[in-house]
């Protein structure tokens, strides 16, 4: 069996999700990725994995979007290069998979090729929007007004990460038949628990990823002067690319000793160490209008066993309270948030059982066992192609 895996996406977490799935198959299957030729995970293949830069970077990452600095030269370029998935022709492959959410990019130039219709083709969708043209999230909006004009493309199966999001999927018009729920794995790229040679910061708070609105920065950043109240030496860790929110800002000016930020694209052993550092890993998520089916950040948190402190957005209650790994509160709440991690904090019974649980998840969500699922659906599809072309079928 031979995969080919196509990335939509140069910058943020989809480049580091297709590493970790094509590695984890590649020990069963052959396995070809075509992806941009500069992404944030180009040292993370590994040696089995045969590599193929076909795209150009489009150099448009999420803060960018929300910050609208984006150079037009460059996205034009990056959407013209997904032409090149014509070279899925000399790759041969019997299953192609985007594992990156079917770009506009990707969507058009499939439908040019015939990709759907050469090979079953596969797209692994990490978010499912409820209400598709909702203003309430521009970029959003204006990636769904792309793809409902663009030319249709036969997608032989999708992926998503929960069951909430496959029924909103089935809302979009698309036959729940052909909607696999397979789990998030946890992410391992930038180490485990076994690799932390970092001391844990005391009572020490860690908000990692990209720095966008709904990721509800604002409302951690309001929370922390109630949570300085019971516990003075708290301190935030903010890590990741983005414009820092007004109320961070301020609580920066105010509380210097109780924030420390990165605000860049951080290495992947700057990831390790904060990780190791943190003793408990915040989430709090904005509600959104849609359905995520997990984070890049909880699942780092669960591979190195932190607690996680989340908002109940998405699939974070059954994902991190029906686990044990963590608590829930009410999104854009910083009173509730505030309270949750007080508790946390001062409950080592407590905090020593969410850690324990959270490397729980990561154990049932390694990336074996979920490489297994889709090899599992892969061979699926492969044999129903297999039958459609039968000379017998043809007849």
């Amino acid at each position: 069996m031979h995969i080919a895996y196509v990335v939509g996406q140069s910058t943020g977490g989809l480049p580091h999700y297709t590493a970790e799935l094509a590695n984890a198959v590649s020990k069963h299957a052959e396995v070809t990725v075509l992806k941009p030729d500069e992404t944030t995970a180009d040292d993370m293949f590994d040696d089995r994995v045969e590599v193929i830069d076909a795209f150009k970077p489009i150099s448009v990452s999420m803060p960018q979007l929300y910050s609208f600095d984006v150079n037009p030269l460059d996205f034009v370029r990056g959407i013209r290069s997904y032409d090149n998935l014509k070279l899925l022709d000399e790759v041969d492959p019997d299953i192609v998979h985007d594992p990156s959410d079917l770009f506009p990019q990707m969507k058009l130039y499939a439908a040019r090729h015939n990709v759907g219709e050469r090979w079953p083709f596969v797209v692994t969708r990490h978010e499912v929007v409820v209400d598709r043209f909702s203003l309430s999230r521009p970029p959003v909006f204006a990636e769904e007004m792309l793809l409902a004009v663009l030319p249709d493309v036969y997608e032989s199966q999708y992926i998503v990460h929960s069951g909430k999001q496959k029924e909103a999927l089935a809302t979009h018009g698309i036959d729940s038949d052909i909607i696999d729920v397979i789990p998030h794995g946890a992410y391992e790229v930038f180490g485990t628990h076994e690799d932390v040679d970092v001391d844990v910061d005391s009572n020490s708070l860690l908000f990692f990823g990209h720095i966008v609105p709904p990721k509800g920065l604002d409302t951690l950043a309001a929370a922390i002067p109630l949570v300085k109240r019971e516990v003075p030496d708290v301190k935030l860790l903010v890590a990741g690319e983005g414009n820092l929110p007004r109320k961070l800002k301020q609580l920066q000016k105010d509380h210097p000793e109780n924030v420390e930020v990165h605000n860049y694209y951080l290495p992947n052993d700057e990831v390790k160490n904060l990780f190791g550092r943190a003793k408990i890993v915040v989430a709090p998520y904005r509600s959104q209008g849609g359905t995520k089916g997990h984070s890049g950040a909880v699942s780092t948190a669960f591979s190195f066993g932190k607690p996680v402190v989340a908002s109940t957005a998405g699939e974070f209650r059954e994902q991190v309270q029906e686990s044990g790994a963590g608590t829930v509160v009410p999104p854009e709440d910083p009173e509730k948030l505030a309270e949750a991690l007080v508790d946390v904090l001062q409950n080592d019974e407590k905090r020593a059982s969410m850690g324990e649980n959270s490397l729980k998840m990561a154990e049932r969500l390694s990336w074996e066992s979920i490489a297994e699922r889709h090899l599992g659906l892969y061979e699926r599809l492969a044999e129903r192609q297999r039958a459609t072309h039968s000379p017998a079928a043809s007849k």
